[in-house]
């Protein structure tokens, strides 16, 4: 129970900031641009945020760590004083960029966007990530960790803190939902700043924020009772929420856009075309097959690699040198061609979904009909997803099939989480690849986007720290689950999972957002 909480609100932190910007988007005319900008105006103060944060411990001036007293105080005022001043003069840089975007309604998608990314990547990701490493905790011995008394005490209260009960899985969300609320009061409060010429209101949002953190600071601190904690935060964001109904009252927004209700019919229909399209160019097939292919191929090239050595003249002697191959081994295989071959067909097949149709003219023409751009944008995304869904239950049968004939017994429950793994990684570099597509003007120009974008998600696997919550993690994962070593010795990594669900959901806003800035 403990455990679907836990998902339950990884995936609700992730959806949520979608679902209200879809709501909202549905009610008034805002472009999804100002959700785009909204996620960049946070992402940016964290840039000089958290480096701020840090030179200030290495002088000394922020306190590394306090309970009580004037250290105390000093630590919450410096900690709600730099996230004030990163992150509300970040909105407003973003305000000042977005000159044709005065309108109540603007303001609030971008401050959707500001908190839905925060509960996206520090609600849904992190909890994730913590998860996964306190639910690997649970009933061992602390001891052998061999961490300080205060590491300890630490450790030990977050497990009692977040496993208590199956309820306290929830609360991670409760709070995200809190969070959201108050970005988008500051978010308004800066818009108000723009809208009324009066520069009073950003200071007013930095205040605001740096009270309401530090607040939160010394009522995490002072009490381990998640219910106090966000009873505190609820009533200190209360002002704010009653100052933005007031707004929205006296502001009398945009009045409500007329829908037809067609937008999901006619998504389906572009996505029967789109699934047309990739039967009729051969593409879908061509990608079914790579998988097969591959699937056959890789439990038969880790079993007869022995004799393939020993068959050829001169390498006799590297033969004997080779350890009798194992089930491991033929997963280990499968997993390294999947990812190999399953990553230049995403770029290659991918790069020009939306930018060849541009230049062909094409996209046009079907927009005339009308098509909403989001349609066509996540038609293409899905048909693609449906297309590698299929190559990937393929690749599965005849990689399982020979596992169990050349190497006997094989958990087939197991290896499907393998290639579910699998399946969600190389879906980041298609969701990066309709990106590129979607801003490139030509097929050239979106496959060097979509590559340039593709591996700069390779390479953040190597960073320090986060490394493993980005998509190589998830190819780590996979290749743990069925190893000689065991998954249950290994752990787990649901970090990396969210953070895939996460790029995915971006990178298809931000393909929709700047595709219907485009002029065809």
């Amino acid at each position: 129970m403990l455990a679907f909480t836990y998902t339950l609100s990884v995936v609700l932190m992730i959806v949520i900031p979608v679902v209200l910007a879809v709501i909202l988007r549905r009610y008034f005319q805002v472009p999804w641009l100002l959700f785009g900008i909204g996620t960049l105006t946070f992402i940016g103060s964290q840039v000089v945020h958290l480096p701020l944060n840090k030179l200030l411990t290495d002088l000394g001036i922020l306190p590394q760590s306090a309970t009580e007293g004037w250290a105390l105080i000093q630590m919450a005022g410096i900690l709600g004083l730099t996230a004030g001043l990163c992150e509300e003069l970040a909105r407003a840089v973003g305000y000042a960029l977005l000159r044709k975007f005065r309108r109540f309604e603007d303001g609030l998608m971008l401050g959707i966007g500001h908190g839905g990314i925060e509960s996206m990547v520090f609600g849904g990701v992190l909890t994730a990530a913590t998860i996964s490493s306190l639910m690997a905790l649970r009933g061992q011995n602390l001891q052998n960790l061999g961490l300080s008394p205060d590491q300890m005490e630490a450790l030990t209260m977050q497990i009692e803190m977040y496993t208590r009960s199956a309820w306290s899985g929830f609360g991670p969300l409760i709070e995200r939902l809190l969070a959201m609320a108050l970005h988008i009061t500051f978010s308004m409060l800066v818009w108000k700043a723009f809208s009324k010429r009066n520069a009073w209101y950003v200071v007013l949002a930095i205040f605001y924020h740096a009270l309401v953190d530090a607040i939160f600071v010394v009522v995490v601190i002072q009490t381990s009772s998640y219910l106090l904690m966000e009873s505190f935060f609820a009533v200190v964001i209360l002002p704010g929420l009653v100052w933005l109904g007031v707004q929205f009252r006296r502001e009398k927004p945009a009045r409500r856009v007329t829908r037809s209700g067609r937008g999901g019919k006619l998504f389906l229909v572009a996505l029967q075309k789109e699934l047309f399209s990739l039967w009729r160019t051969k593409r879908f097939l061509i990608t079914v097959a790579v998988f097969g292919v591959f699937g056959l191929m890789s439990p038969l090239l880790a079993y007869f690699m022995p004799q393939i050595l020993g068959s050829v003249k001169g390498a006799e002697m590297f033969a004997d040198l080779i350890p009798e191959p194992t089930v491991y081994d033929a997963v280990g295989q499968y997993i390294k061609n999947i990812t190999q071959f399953g990553f230049l067909i995403a770029i290659l097949l991918g790069m020009g979904a939306v930018s060849g149709e541009k230049e062909k003219g094409t996209a046009e023409l079907i927009l005339a009909k009308p098509l909403p751009r989001w349609a066509f944008i996540l038609s293409k995304f899905t048909a693609q997803l449906l297309s590698y869904t299929a190559a990937f239950l393929v690749a599965i049968s005849g990689a399982y099939l020979y596992m169990r004939i050349l190497f006997g017994e094989i958990s087939l429950s197991s290896f499907i989480f393998v290639n579910l793994l699998l399946l969600l990684w190389l879906l980041t570099f298609v969701g990066m690849t309709i990106l590129g597509s979607a801003v490139g003007d030509s097929i050239g120009a979106s496959a060097g986007i979509a590559l340039g974008g593709s591996v700069l998600l390779l390479l953040a696997g190597s960073l320090p720290q986060v490394g493993a919550l980005f998509p190589s993690g998830l190819v780590a994962w996979a290749g743990q689950i069925i190893s000689e070593t065991g998954a249950e010795k290994m752990g787990s990594n649901f970090g990396a999972v969210a953070t895939g669900l996460v790029i995915v959901v971006l990178c298809n806003i931000w393909a929709v957002a700047l595709f219907e800035k485009q002029e065809l």
